[in-house]
Order: structure tokens, then sequence, then C-alpha cells
């Protein structure tokens, strides 16, 4: 039996969807791409419509609002015509390929040609710069779109796990897409680079997100590392002079 046998998109609802917009995060960087595609299927006020499942995930149940669900989700809004895919799991390498195939198969079946990720963006800073948000396009087209609405793309790097397999699975069928990140916090859940990406999201799409909820969470954070820097700069500088006393 190979993996993709022993993948399966559970569609809950019979709706009728045609050509919408895909928009998917799953867990990486800083979980920016699973915080914000949560949050904005929560603020669009989105149908849940499906998951995905499989027995190489994590056996987890995710508990949200007293109701267990699972955790890849499929939501949709009707007005916006707008599916939107969000994991609260780690995918493997290998699993990652064969899930962007399933996506992909998805977005056939509903006949859509547009796609959009949402990821964090690895930073050598202490404090990422989130006032300016990246992207990775699929052709020239989409170069130049991004280049418009003042996304500054990226030239060389390499995104990993869903969001990079999806990227090549669009260009080899056909479709059109686009990454957008943000730099993040590596080893801590970055709400403020979520943020970024959904305002920047809505500008282009002319829709409203509020993001309020997202800013606070990012504030805490922001606070916590700053409070952990801090700590750390006056345990190195007490380590100096320590030395200097002993082995000066």
């Amino acid at each position: 039996m190979t993996i993709r046998d022993r993948i399966k998109i559970v569609l809950d609802s019979k709706k009728k969807i045609t050509n919408p917009l895909f928009i998917i995060g799953f867990q990486g960087v800083g979980m920016v791409g699973t915080l914000a595609s949560q949050h904005l299927a929560e603020a669009l006020e989105c149908e849940l419509i499906g998951h995905i499942e499989s027995e190489y995930l994590p056996p987890i149940a995710i508990l949200n609002n007293s109701t267990l669900t699972f955790p890849i989700r499929i939501y949709y809004q009707k007005k916006k015509n707008i599916i939107i895919i969000s994991s609260e799991v780690p995918v493997s390498s290998e699993f990652a390929f064969e899930m962007s195939h399933d996506i992909i198969d998805l977005m056939n079946k509903f006949k859509s040609k547009d796609i959009i990720v949402l990821e964090g963006l690895v930073t050598k800073d202490e404090q990422p710069n989130h006032s300016k948000i990246f992207g990775v396009p699929t052709n020239e087209k989409i170069k130049k779109y991004l280049n418009d609405n003042k996304v500054e793309v990226i030239g060389n790097g390499a995104i990993l796990g869903v969001a990079g397999s999806v990227l090549l699975s669009t260009i080899q069928n056909g479709f059109t897409g686009y990454a957008l990140m943000a730099e993040s916090h590596i080893n801590l859940p970055d709400a403020s680079a979520a943020s970024a990406i959904l305002k920047k999201l809505a500008d282009i799409l002319k829709i409203e997100i509020n993001t309020k909820e997202l800013d606070k969470k990012g504030l805490d954070v922001d606070k916590k590392v700053k409070d952990i820097m801090s700590s750390l700069s006056r345990f190195k500088k007490e380590e100096n002079d320590n030395s200097k006393i002993l082995y000066g």
C-alpha cells in the first residue's frame, strides 16, 4: 500500500463549490501558517466542511469550543468563495509531498486555479521584523503582482514541508499561486508574524480581517522574548565579571 492510499480527504458538505481561492497554513516556522490560517477561518466566520485524515498523522484530537475536531481542517467561506486548509500538527517530509498532491486533487475537484500559502520565515535577528512581508511567486506574472502589492519577492532560499511541496505541485499542474511570509521567532509561536501576514492578505484581497486578538498574543510573546534576552544578557555580563575576578 502506498502512502497516498492512506491519505483521505473527507468532505462533510455537499455544497456546490466552483473556482474558489485556496489558502493553506501548515505548521512550520513559528507556527505562523497554523496561527494565520486558523485565525482567518474564525475571522471570516467560515464553515467547517471537511478534514484530512491519515494514520501517518499524529493521533491527536483537537478540542475547539468544547467540540472535538480533526487536526487538519477544511473551511469554506461562501460569500468570498475561499477554501482554507489549516493544520495544527506537523507533517513529515515524505508525507508532505504526498499531501500536496491531494490538495491539488481537491483544487481540481472544485475547478480552482489559485492558491496562497501562509508561512513563517527564519530570521537571524533576535527580534523578527514584522513590518515587511515577503513573497514567493510561482511565475513572472505573480512576481509582478506581488511587487505591485509591496511584497518583497525572495531571491534565494528554501521553503520546507507542505508549503514548499504545494507550491511545486502548483507549478507542475499549471496553477498560479504564491507564498506570503513574515519573519518569525523560530522556537515560539509567533502571533505577530501571523497578524502581519493577514494584514497584507487583507490588503491584497480587499477584504476585512480583524487581527486584534493575534496582535495581543504577539505582544505577550514579544515581551517574554525580550525578558529572556535581557536575562541572558545580564547572565553573560555577570559571568564575564566573575571570570575577571577568578582569572584576571
